[in-house]
């Protein structure tokens, strides 16, 4: 018997029984629609996800704390070499306290605001992977240069102003190749916003501050980065000896503040690690030396195994629904032969191969798992739309906090769920089909 006989026989056989047929394909339709829709909400997850690890910086950086270690003592130089011979680093960065520092620009300044100042070479920046998307790099023979975060400019108010925290701050309009920036260590007041100059002595000469070039602007997709200014070892000597000059002044530095300054020591390194795979095995290998070392990779690690969780869930539900529709399909195609037991024997006589009959269910039932895959693709498709439209609200309820895409529908994941439609359809009707082709003529012609 030819393919298209075959075919045009299957089609009048499901058309016959409409009803029936047609609660058949529904359940394929939802097996397959909440198995592409649960698979589209895991995919949304994973990006979510790698959106959320990307705003939290390089994962190859570890944070190391001294609390751990001599009492709370701050690095020095034998620690710092201690560390650097921990395998698998490759470098280890001291973070330098610069305290509070403001900056103004025009009739624009901060106000009181700390920032996380890093002190680092141009090597460094490189070599901690700082991303630059405006501007350059600092240059080995600059000193008053800086890289800031944009979401430093928010931080700047009108002189005389407070900054109103309730309404929101906007960004300062600020040109890297026409302006600069004036830092200075000074303490404002809050009220008054003028810096406090009055002492114990009499009153303090106000600093002119230290000049300094923006060169270029740090990416702000990463938290940590967005609020980060980078400024070189120079500069920092300059302000450090500004603050010196001021506190002594205002009678506030005292003996110890003179002994922390005089020593090379830290509170704080940062560790890159060569590969991000040897991150957990440094971390691990500096609690043992005695540090307090942190890394992303380890809140990383509890995100991917919820994500994981949540898949399992979602695709458990998507399973369930497609045993079901496989259970309704086979039931389908057992009535079917039971219905058409004289019509089998009938063939049989007539001279219809065993193989065609088995075919022929075969082909009935791989037609039900098509036409309820490609239905399920599209409504799917359609699901996907209005979830997304309304994705803020969705996107909360599943703790995907920022996104606006809680589901990913891609050519590939339809296809899979046609696909899988089909296959679900042909192994339901393949043990029918055997049934149906053991059947005998001459008993299956005395049935009716």
């Amino acid at each position: 018997m030819k393919k298209i006989d075959l075919l045009s026989m299957s089609i009048r056989n499901l058309f016959r029984r409409k009803f029936r047929t047609f609660l058949t394909v529904l359940g394929v339709v939802i097996g397959c629609t909440s198995i592409i829709l649960m698979l589209s909400l895991g995919l949304a997850m994973d990006k979510n996800m790698e959106e959320q690890l990307s705003r939290m910086g390089n994962v190859t950086l570890i944070d190391v704390y001294s609390m751990g270690r001599g009492n709370g003592k701050p690095f020095d130089q034998k620690a710092i070499k201690e560390i650097g011979k921990v395998e698998n680093v490759q470098c280890v960065i001291p973070k330098l306290e610069c305290g509070q520092v403001n900056f103004s620009c025009g009739k624009y300044r901060t106000f009181d605001s700390w920032f996380n100042i890093l002190v680092l070479s141009p090597q460094e920046v490189e070599l901690l992977e700082y991303k630059i998307t405006e501007g350059r790099n600092i240059e080995s023979n600059e000193e008053d240069a800086i890289l800031i975060g944009p979401e430093i400019l928010n931080y700047f108010t009108k002189n005389g102003k407070m900054p109103d925290w309730d309404k929101g701050l906007e960004p300062m309009p600020f040109d890297m190749e026409t302006q600069t920036l004036t830092c200075d260590v000074m303490r404002y007041d809050e009220k008054m916003g003028k810096p406090i100059l009055e002492s114990e002595k009499g009153r303090v000469k106000k600093s002119k501050g230290i000049k300094v070039r923006v060169v270029g602007m740090l990416d702000g997709t990463s938290y940590q980065n967005a609020e980060t200014i980078i400024i070189t070892r120079p500069l920092y000597e300059k302000l450090k000896k500004e603050r010196i000059t001021y506190y002594k002044a205002l009678g506030q530095y005292s003996e110890e503040d003179k002994q922390n300054d005089k020593k090379e020591t830290y509170n704080e390194v940062t560790v890159k690690v060569n590969d991000r795979e040897n991150v957990q095995a440094v971390v691990e290998e500096l609690k043992t030396l005695g540090y307090d070392a942190y890394n992303n990779a380890e809140f990383m690690e509890e995100m991917e195994q919820q994500s994981k969780s949540r898949q399992m869930a979602l695709g458990a539900l998507g399973v369930v629904s497609f045993v079901v529709a496989a259970i309704g399909i086979a039931n389908t195609m057992m009535m079917s032969i039971y219905e058409r037991t004289k019509e089998i024997g009938v063939m049989k006589v007539i001279g219809a191969q065993i193989k065609d009959i088995k075919n022929m269910f075969l082909m009935e039932s791989l037609l039900i798992g098509l036409i309820g895959g490609i239905a399920g693709a599209l409504i799917s498709l359609l699901t996907s739309l209005i979830m997304n439209a309304s994705g803020e609200k969705i996107a909360a309820m599943m703790d995907m906090y920022g996104s606006t895409t809680v589901s990913i529908m891609t050519p590939k994941l339809l296809g899979a769920g046609i696909l899988f439609s089909v296959i679900i359809g042909l192994f339901s009707g393949y043990f029918p089909a055997r049934k149906a082709m053991k059947l005998s003529a001459l008993s299956a012609i005395k049935t009716e």
